[in-house]
C-alpha cells in the first residue's frame, strides 16, 4: 500500500491484486498494466509462481503488451536466483521507496533501467545499493482504499495496521533482519523512526476515512526496544488523541518493568512476544535469541502484572534439537502461560544463517526448495519422519494442550504423541488456535456485521491451513 501511494504520487494509475482473491492473469487482461510489481515473501513464493504464470499466459512474448515484472520483498532480497528462475525483468533488493518510482521514470521515459540503486535487470550488472530511508515523515501514508477496493469485506472489521519504524538490530539466524543488516550496512542507521506526531495523523486519518478503528496493530519487529523519549511522548499522546486499544511486538529483554508501564499507560491491550524455544542452548546457540529462561520468564510475569495480554509464538522442529526439546518447549510454554500461544516448525530459509548451517551439516540441500507455510511438516534430515509427524501434530495442538486444564492436558499430549488422524489435527487445532487467538487478543477487529465475520473468520482458519 506504501508503494502504491507513492506510486500514485507519481501520478500512475494502479491496481492492487490479492493473490488467493483474484485471479492475476485475467485481471491483468483487463488492466492491462505496463508494470507488474509482486511483493513477496519466502513462505508464499509458490502462490507467486503460479500467479505469474498465469500472466505470462495472458501476455505471450509475441504480444505487443507484455507487462515489465518487477518483484521486491524479502524473497529477491536474499534469493536473488529468483531473477533467473522467473524469467523477471527486475528485482529489486532492499526499501523500495525510492527505486520503484524511479524505474518507472525510466520505463515511462523509454530509457534503461540499469544502475537504478537497488534494482537488479535480468542481464545487467550488480547495481549499488541505495541509501536507506531516513526520514520516514517524508513519505506518504500508504493506499489503504487500494485494499478495501479488492476486498470490501474487510473493512468490516475493527482492526486497523500501523509501522512506526524500519529495521532490527538483533541477530536472530532464523530472520532476515541479521541478513539485511549485513547487505546495507554502509547504507546508514539501521533503525529509523517516524515522529510520533506523523504515525498518530495517519491513525486519525485512518478512523475519519476507513472507520471503524476499535483496535491498533503496530507491527514494527519491536515496538519499543526501551523506554526513551519516543516511547515516552508516545504513550503521553497516544491516549489523549487516539485512545484505541492497541498490540504490538515486543522481545523479552525489552520488555522492562519501564517499558510495561509505559505501554499499558498508552493503552496496550496485548503484546505479540516470542519464546521460540523452551531450550535456552536452542534458542541462543541456534537461534541466537539472547534471551535466558529468567528473561523470558520476569517478562511474561511483567505482562501479567500490568493487565498486558500475551500472544507467544514457539517454534519446533529447530535444527540440532531433538524431539524431547519439543515436548521441553510444549511445557516451558504452558508453564509460561501466554493467553494465545501458537507453534510453528522451523524453517531455514535461504539467505538466512540457520540455512547455511543447515547446508553445512547436511540437514537440508542447498538446493532444496524453501519449506511452505504454517504447519507444513519440516523437511531436516536430523529428525526422522515420525518425529516430523509428531512435529506437526504439536504444531496443530500445541495450543490446546498449552492453554487447557489439568484433567485434559495429557489427553492432548497422547494426541500429539499419536497415532492420531493428521487432518483432524489440523483442522481441530487450527479452528481453535484461530478462534483463541481472536477471541483473547484482537476481540474489537472481530466484525459486528454477521456475514462479515463469517467470511473472515473462514479466511482466518483458511491463512492458518
Amino acid at each position: 500500500m506504501m508503494l502504491m501511494a507513492l506510486c500514485k504520487k507519481e501520478g500512475h494509475e494502479t491496481r492492487l491484486v490479492v493473490l488467493g482473491r483474484h485471479r492475476l492473469g485475467q485481471v491483468a487482461k483487463s488492466f492491462r498494466p505496463d508494470v507488474i510489481a509482486y511483493s513477496a515473501s519466502t513462505g508464499d513464493m509458490g502462490s507467486f509462481k503460479k500467479a505469474d504464470e498465469a500472466v505470462r499466459r495472458a501476455f505471450p512474448p509475441s504480444s505487443a503488451s507484455v507487462p515489465f515484472r518487477v518483484m521486491g520483498g524479502p524473497h529477491p532480497t536474499f534469493s536473488p536466483e529468483v531473477l533467473h528462475e522467473m524469467e523477471l525483468d527486475a528485482i529489486c533488493q532492499g526499501d523500495g521507496d525510492d527505486a520503484l518510482p524511479e524505474l518507472l521514470r525510466r520505463l515511462e521515459t523509454g530509457q534503461s533501467v540499469e544502475g537504478i540503486a537497488n534494482i537488479q535487470a535480468r542481464g545487467a550488472a550488480e547495481p549499488p545499493r541505495r541509501a536507506l530511508t531516513q526520514d520516514l515523515d517524508r513519505l506518504p501514508f500508504p493506499a489503504r482504499a487500494a485494499f478495501y477496493e479488492a476486498i470490501p469485506y474487510y473493512r468490516s472489521s475493527g482492526l486497523r495496521s500501523f509501522i512506526t519504524g524500519r529495521g532490527c538490530p538483533y541477530k536472530c539466524t532464523y530472520c532476515f533482519n541479521h541478513a539485511f543488516n549485513r547487505m546495507f550496512k554502509e547504507c546508514g542507521p539501521v533503525l529509523r523512526r517516524r515522529s510520533v506526531d506523523n504515525v498518530l495523523e495517519e491513525i486519525e486519518q485512518v478512523r475519519r476515512d476507513f472507520p471503524p478503528l476499535r483496535l491498533v496493530r503496530f507491527a514494527d519487529d519491536t515496538f519499543a526496544h526501551q523506554a526513551d523519549d519516543w516511547t515516552r511522548e508516545f504513550a503521553d499522546k497516544y491516549p489523549r488523541r487516539i485512545g484505541v486499544p492497541f498490540y504490538c511486538l515486543m522481545r523479552s529483554n525489552t520488555l522492562t518493568e519501564e517499558t510495561a508501564r509505559l505501554l499499558a499507560r498508552a493503552g496496550c491491550q496485548a503484546i505479540g512476544m516470542s519464546i521460540e524455544s523452551g531450550s535456552e542452548v536452542l534458542r541462543n546457540e541456534v537461534l541466537h535469541r539472547g534471551l535466558t529462561d529468567n528473561q523470558v520468564r520476569n517478562s511474561f510475569a511483567l505482562a501479567e502484572q500490568f493487565g498486558i495480554r500475551t500472544y507467544a509464538s514457539t517454534m519446533l522442529g529447530i535444527p540440532g534439537g531433538r524431539i524431547e526439546d519439543d515436548f521441553d518447549s510444549l511445557d516451558f510454554v504452558r508453564r509460561m502461560g501466554p493467553t494465545a500461544p501458537i507453534f510453528t516448525i522451523c524453517t531455514p530459509y535461504h539467505g538466512t544463517d540457520i540455512w547455511r548451517k543447515c547446508v553445512e551439516r547436511g540437514y537440508v540441500d542447498e538446493s532444496a526448495p524453501d519449506a511452505g507455510r504454517i504447519g507444513e511438516a519440516g523437511t531436516l534430515r536430523c529428525f526422522t519422519p515420525q518425529e516430523r509427524a509428531i512435529q506437526q501434530r504439536a504444531c496443530y495442538l500445541g495450543p490446546l494442550y498449552c492453554t487447557s486444564p489439568k484433567w485434559l492436558a495429557p489427553a492432548v499430549m497422547a494426541a500429539i504423541r499419536g497415532p492420531f488422524p493428521r487432518v483432524l489435527a489440523r483442522y481441530a487445532g487450527f479452528t481453535y488456535t484461530a478462534c483463541s487467538t481472536a477471541i483473547k487478543i484482537f476481540p474489537q477487529a472481530i466484525p459486528r456485521n454477521p456475514m462479515g465475520l463469517l467470511r473472515i473468520g473462514l479466511d482466518s482458519v483458511r491463512h492458518l491451513l
